[in-house]
């Protein structure tokens, strides 16, 4: 006679759940906190940025402009309009190009050359969100047939910047002094330096 009794399911003893529940929520809740940090952080960054980055951007900018500006060889005016590319604001490129032409052809039988850019320094004066004035100090070493020797020439500027398709540039700028070393020639060094309110030749 076959056994009636109920047949009875063997199953493995199960381990404890709640160990992996509790790292799974743990892990989960801090996935959540980044997520929602960086969805909290990302609506307070303005499109045009903090004061902080305008700044550098700022900064970054008359840098390279101070270092390309006393760059040059009087024999290559196309080089060097060229480097000034996107530094200079749509208007005062046109005038920079047309004032330096002729400034490079004095300078080129003379063989006018500037050459080692060093900024000192910028300094921020004012600025907003689309304009700023900065005041930039630069070294180069210029040399030509008059001097007849490399002569350190000492610039202080005035920058007026301005920001131009998403970009700053530089909309004008004038000479505050120019210092030559001591015992050294006096000598300009970047062609043509214009002032802010004219844009004109000095």
């Amino acid at each position: 006679m076959a056994d009636a009794r109920p047949a009875v399911e063997v199953t493995a003893p199960q381990r404890p759940r709640t160990p992996k529940v509790l790292i799974g929520a743990a892990a989960l809740g801090l996935v959540l906190l980044v997520v929602g940090g960086v969805l909290f952080l990302i609506p307070q960054q303005s499109s045009e940025g903090s004061e902080p980055d305008r700044n550098v951007q700022i900064v970054s900018r008359a840098t390279e402009f101070a270092t390309q500006y006393n760059t040059y060889d009087a024999a290559d005016l196309d080089g060097y309009q060229k480097r000034l590319d996107g530094l200079l604001t749509d208007e005062f490129a046109t005038d920079n190009d047309k004032a330096t032409s002729m400034y490079f052809e004095v300078l080129e039988p003379k063989k006018q050359v500037s050459k080692d850019p060093k900024v000192k320094s910028v300094a921020i004066e004012s600025s907003d969100s689309d304009s700023a004035q900065v005041l930039v100090a630069v070294d180069a070493t210029v040399y030509n047939t008059d001097l007849g020797q490399d002569t350190l020439s000492q610039m202080r500027w005035i920058v007026s910047m301005q920001k131009e398709d998403g970009e700053w540039r530089v909309d004008a700028f004038q000479p505050v002094n120019a210092a030559p070393a001591t015992g050294q020639q006096a000598t300009p060094s970047a062609p043509t330096p214009t002032t802010p309110s004219t844009g004109a030749d000095q």
